[in-house]
């Protein structure tokens, strides 16, 4: 090779690398928890860069087709850094809805390092275009380089499909590793921005409003299908909750809680909305930036909301497992502002099974898809009941990530978990599976609550802390958690009322009642 072509190769690979960076510094962040997760980043964000080269052969036109990528390589690494997590949609918004004189404000505030940004495009754009024009990709080395990533895909999704509940395959194509490669973390960002509904807002405002703008996180978990007898910390034969066991008496489980209704789109209003009214429209008018982060289809709850992520198409549903949340969930955290309510909807035990669950959560076999069973029978109830045990292993293993972010909080955090509503497996004569059966059982109505609280929170908060443990034993409803989280997070609000609040010490129990149809409800304590 002579020196020239040395001195190209460099320089090609110098531009690479500073495409690259971005991505490399989220390996100084905790997004990564093992080395499958740093594998697939990496792979997929050389697929990512290498891709575009089928179609634009030559590489100083490459790199300077680059070039409004290579503006933001030092800011996303600053603010990947400074936060320790990937720029996420909350500092995009930001960003975009600030106002040119505050925007120049904040740049004077770093001084002559602002000047670092455009000198290091200058540097990038002046080293790419002494690439020479015939420093090219041939036609066969395109070929190879399609190949090798339509291979690259293919097996990804064919292992996905096939593999997942066997081995821990790398999570290639997974959302989660989406989010964190550049620049597709930050198209990702912009489409969810230009997909987020603005519609009118339908809810009542209950004149929402906070006594102090001290710092506080208050997070609010929705699970899916899951029962409160499947859960180990709640006397499950089986460990299915050895994560959320080992915390101990920091975690509060409240054994005797009734959802409202069998079905998502009945339960969940039954959780977050109350008299017309929204839990995040009314942190929102106490100051509280929002955002819901979901891994099903949008609902009305999440409009006009500060951030918000929805499943969108069928491979959403059928492809992306819940982890794919958290990258969203501690973006937000890190970089939305002092006061947080974020609400983190799962997709958790739904039916099919095998679909919510990896290979670390495969604990209990034989499956469903060991049978080769899509629609159980009951003489099929015992691999059923251990396919779904391995989607509640799967929602302890999320729910303990959820609280290590919080636990990184220095602020007060508090972290409210329950599931919209239970699931029927074959439990008795009648043969029941699944949910949304007409006429609902204890067994797809009895849900888990479950409360954990950072260490500023408890000494910030003392009397909620203490309300809660005093309260974990008695008879709960869904519609308490609108005025109990709103008591948590220190909001008053038009119709409050603490005897309604299981973090009061005044809480009362009431009868709960439950929805059998959209125009019938029936006591709980009537349902077996």
């Amino acid at each position: 090779m002579t020196t020239s072509r040395q001195r190209d190769l460099f320089i090609t690979l110098a531009l690479a690398a500073w495409l690259w960076l971005p991505t490399l510094a989220v390996l100084n962040t905790d997004h990564l928890h093992n080395g499958s997760e740093v594998c697939a980043l990496l792979l997929f964000s050389l697929a990512l860069l290498a891709a575009p080269l089928v179609i634009v052969p030559r590489l100083r036109i490459y790199f300077l087709c680059g070039s409004p990528l290579a503006l933001l390589v030092l800011p996303y690494v600053y603010l990947t850094l400074l936060y320790g997590s990937v720029p996420g949609d909350a500092l995009l918004v930001s960003a975009l809805h600030t106002d040119a004189a505050l925007s120049w404000q904040v740049l004077a505030a770093f001084g002559w390092r602002v000047a670092l940004v455009p000198l290091s495009l200058l540097i990038y754009v002046l080293l790419a275009r002494s690439l020479p024009l015939d420093w090219s990709l041939t036609a066969a080395a395109r070929k190879r380089l399609l190949a090798a990533v339509l291979m690259l895909v293919m097996l990804a999704l064919v292992g996905r499909q096939t593999l997942a509940q066997r081995l821990r395959l790398p999570p290639l194509l997974e959302q989660s590793t989406v989010n964190l490669a550049f620049p597709s973390g930050l198209a990702m960002s912009l489409l969810r921005l230009a997909h987020h509904e603005q519609g009118a807002d339908q809810f009542t405002s209950v004149h929402g409003h906070a006594a102090t703008a001290e710092p506080l996180l208050v997070v609010l978990v929705i699970g899916e299908s899951l029962r409160s007898d499947h859960l180990g910390l709640n006397g499950y034969a089986r460990n299915t909750t050895s994560r959320l066991a080992a915390l101990g008496d920091e975690v509060l489980s409240f054994p005797d809680v009734a959802s409202t209704a069998n079905w998502t789109h009945q339960a969940v209003p039954g959780i977050v909305g109350a008299r017309g009214a929204s839990l995040p429209h009314t942190f929102a008018e106490a100051g509280f930036r929002t955002a819901w982060l979901s891994n099903q289809e949008p609902l009305p709850y999440s409009r006009r909301l500060d951030v918000v992520e929805h499943a969108t198409s069928s491979q959403d549903t059928h492809l992306r497992t819940d982890v794919n949340l958290l990258p969203l969930f501690t973006s937000f955290v890190r970089q939305a502002g002092p006061r947080q309510f974020v609400v983190l909807h799962m997709i958790g035990s739904h039916i099919p099974y095998e679909e919510r669950y990896t290979a670390a959560s495969r604990t209990y076999t034989p499956t469903l898809r060991d049978l080769g069973v899509e629609q159980p029978l009951p003489q099929h109830k015992q691999a059923a009941i251990n396919s779904y045990d391995n989607t509640v292993i799967e929602t302890d293993q999320f729910l303990a990530r959820v609280i290590a972010v919080l636990r990184a909080e220095q602020r007060p955090a508090i972290v409210l978990f329950t599931s919209d509503h239970g699931e029927n497996l074959f439990d008795d004569e009648r043969r029941l599976f699944m949910h949304a059966q007409a006429g609902p059982t204890r067994h797809d109505i009895q849900v888990p609550l479950l409360v954990w609280m950072n260490t500023p929170y408890r000494a910030a908060y003392p009397a909620v802390a203490q309300a809660l443990r005093a309260n974990h034993l008695k008879k709960i409803s869904h519609v308490n958690i609108f005025p109990s989280l709103l008591e948590a997070g220190g909001v008053q609000w038009s119709g409050r009322d603490a005897r309604r609040s299981f973090a009061s010490s005044s809480y009362e129990e009431q009868p709960r009642a439950v929805m059998v149809d959209l125009r019938h409800s029936a006591p709980y304590d009537s349902l077996r």
